[in-house]
C-alpha cells in the first residue's frame, strides 16, 4: 500500500507540475517574444517545458511521499498537499524571477505603445504595381528576440513631389534605444535598407510628436545606400489600441 501511495502522490504532483509549466510558459514565452514561426513556440511549450514540469513535479511528489510518515487517507492528503504546495511555490519563484528579468514593453501613462511612422520612397525606387506583404514590407528590429513585422497601410499610399509616402505601425515590445526600421522592396534588388531610429528606450510625452525625417544609410548587406535611393522615415509614439 505504501508503494501505491508513493506512486499516486508522485503521479498527481507530476500532472500538476506539467499543468503549471504550461500555464506559466504560455505567458513567459510571449513576454520573451519567442517566435511562433511554424509552431515553434507551441512545440517548445508542449515538447520541452511541459515534460520538464512533469519530471520536476514527479521528483517533488516522490521525495515528499517517501518522507511522509502519516497513515491512512489523512496522511495521503497531507503529503499530497505538501507536494502540490512545493510545486506551486517553485513555479511561482521561477516565474517571478523570469518575469523580473524580462525586457518589458515600454508604457506611457500605463498604456502600451506603438510606433506610427511614414515611409518616404524616393523617385529612384519603383514600387510594385500592386504592393502587398510579399513585395513591400517593413519590420521594427531591436534584437533577435524583438523583430516583428510592421503593418503597412497599402491603401493609404500617397504621392507628393515625386515621392511616395506609406503609413505604417509597429508595436514597441522592448525597452531599448537600439531600434532599426528595416524596409524592403522586392521589385528593387538593392532596396532592402536599415534606418536607425533615434527613439528613447522609454518614450516620453514629447515623443508623441512627429520626428524629423531620418534617411537610411545602410543596405541589408551592410553596403552604403546611394543618396538618391535612400528611403526616409518619420515617426511618433502613440498609445496602442
Amino acid at each position: 500500500m505504501r508503494a501505491l501511495r508513493v506512486i499516486s502522490i508522485a503521479f498527481l504532483t507530476a500532472i500538476a507540475g506539467a499543468v503549471l509549466s504550461v500555464m506559466a510558459s504560455l505567458y513567459l514565452t510571449e513576454l520573451y517574444h519567442v517566435s511562433n514561426f511554424e509552431g515553434g513556440r507551441g512545440m517548445l511549450i508542449f515538447f520541452a517545458l511541459a515534460p520538464l514540469g512533469l519530471i520536476v513535479g514527479f521528483i517533488i511528489g516522490l521525495v515528499v511521499a517517501l518522507h511522509s510518515r502519516g497513515a491512512g487517507f489523512g496522511g495521503f492528503a497531507k503529503a499530497q498537499g505538501i507536494a502540490l504546495g512545493i510545486a506551486l511555490g517553485l513555479a511561482a519563484i521561477v516565474s517571478g524571477v523570469l518575469y523580473l528579468a524580462a525586457d518589458h514593453p515600454p508604457k506611457l501613462d500605463g498604456k502600451p505603445l506603438a510606433l506610427e511612422f511614414e515611409l518616404k520612397i524616393p523617385p529612384a525606387l519603383k514600387l510594385p504595381a500592386q504592393p502587398n506583404v510579399q513585395t513591400l514590407y517593413a519590420s521594427l528590429y531591436a534584437n533577435n528576440r524583438d523583430n516583428r513585422y510592421a503593418l503597412l497601410d497599402y491603401n493609404q499610399i500617397a504621392s507628393r513631389d515625386g515621392y511616395l509616402f506609406i503609413p505604417g505601425k509597429a508595436s514597441l515590445l522592448s525597452q531599448t534605444f537600439n531600434r532599426d526600421l528595416f524596409v524592403s522592396i522586392e521589385s528593387e534588388g538593392g532596396a532592402s535598407q536599415f534606418i536607425k531610429l533615434k527613439l528613447r528606450a522609454k518614450p516620453r510625452k514629447e515623443d508623441e510628436a512627429w520626428s524629423d525625417w531620418i534617411t537610411a544609410t545602410e543596405r541589408a548587406d551592410l553596403s552604403s545606400v546611394p543618396e538618391p535611393e535612400r528611403i526616409a522615415v518619420r515617426y511618433r509614439v502613440q498609445p496602442e489600441d
